[in-house]
């Protein structure tokens, strides 16, 4: 049994994940803002925290940051919950879980941090962009007949949706990132026919199965320096996976602008909504 506190101000879902992992014989505490989870990490000293991104007062992100930054909290592994979690969470969480919260996730996460601590090991994520079965799939995609004008035609609409002037639909590879439909993005990526995949955040969203958000490049400051965003000035991105009817993570919707703050909560869930739309247009022969 372990000892678990759950911070999450939506108390429908703190109620969920309580009684997910008790059931799986944790003993949970639940803080309903990022000081009362503060307090109770204090109090309690869990063998776990899952934090929600968004809370009163203190985000998830601040509670990450707090714990890694104090030596009694350091080593204690975090989970965060969040429908777009910043990039910068990736540096102080152990595993980012997109929202709506699927609980079994939730709790295979849970075991995996608890178990690996108990050996103490670090715990190996999930890395869905080297998997053979993933980039086969992606294979299947590209070796289609080419419709770049509808893909096109569906970026310049996702543009409009989101506000952003850039957008693009990418199929991932292992090193690169393939733009199959676009709108606004610069010309040299259009020349290229992509990026490489270190210089893109679409390398995490397809490796992790989550979506990113940054809000302005020059404050997160993790890709403040890559090609795509220091030489296109762009400063506000947001990307989310496609998942083929398989279940593998094939690629990307994404928005950019130049403008810091464009892109926020509500460009990812336009974003979501516009997955099995694109996911059709990729899929179509001709």
């Amino acid at each position: 049994m372990a000892s678990i506190v759950v911070a999450e101000d939506d108390s429908d879902i703190a109620s969920l994940l309580s009684t997910v992992l008790s059931n799986a014989g944790h003993a949970v505490r639940t803080a309903h803002s990022g000081q009362d989870a503060l307090d109770m990490i204090a109090e309690a000293g869990p063998d776990l925290v899952i934090v929600d991104h968004h809370m009163p007062g203190l985000s998830g992100l601040d509670v990450a940051g707090r714990l890694r930054g104090a030596e009694a909290t350091a080593g204690i592994p975090v989970i965060m919950l969040s429908a777009a979690a910043p990039a910068a969470a990736r540096g102080l969480c152990d595993v980012t879980i997109s929202k709506p919260v699927r609980p079994r996730h939730v709790l295979e996460a849970a075991d995996a941090l608890l178990a690996a601590r108990l050996d103490g090991v670090p715990a190996a994520g999930t890395n869905h962009l080297v998997d053979v079965d993933r980039l086969l799939a992606v294979s299947d995609y590209l070796t289609r007949p080419a419709h770049a004008e509808a893909l096109d035609a569906f970026a310049e609409r996702l543009a409009e949706l989101t506000g952003a002037p850039m957008a693009a639909i990418t199929l991932m590879l292992n090193d690169s990132v393939v733009v199959a439909g676009s709108h606004g993005m610069p010309r040299w990526v259009r020349e290229a026919g992509g990026v490489p995949a270190e210089w893109s955040p679409d390398t995490v969203v397809v490796a992790e199965d989550v979506p990113v958000l940054i809000g302005d490049s020059a404050v997160d400051g993790e890709y403040a320096t890559s090609p795509l965003f220091s030489v296109s000035g762009v400063r506000s991105y947001a990307s989310v996976p496609l998942n083929s009817t398989e279940g593998h993570v094939v690629g990307t919707l994404c928005v950019l602008d130049e403008k810091p703050g464009t892109c926020t909560e509500d460009t990812v869930q336009i974003l979501h909504s516009q997955r099995a739309q694109a996911l059709v247009l990729l899929a179509r022969a001709g």
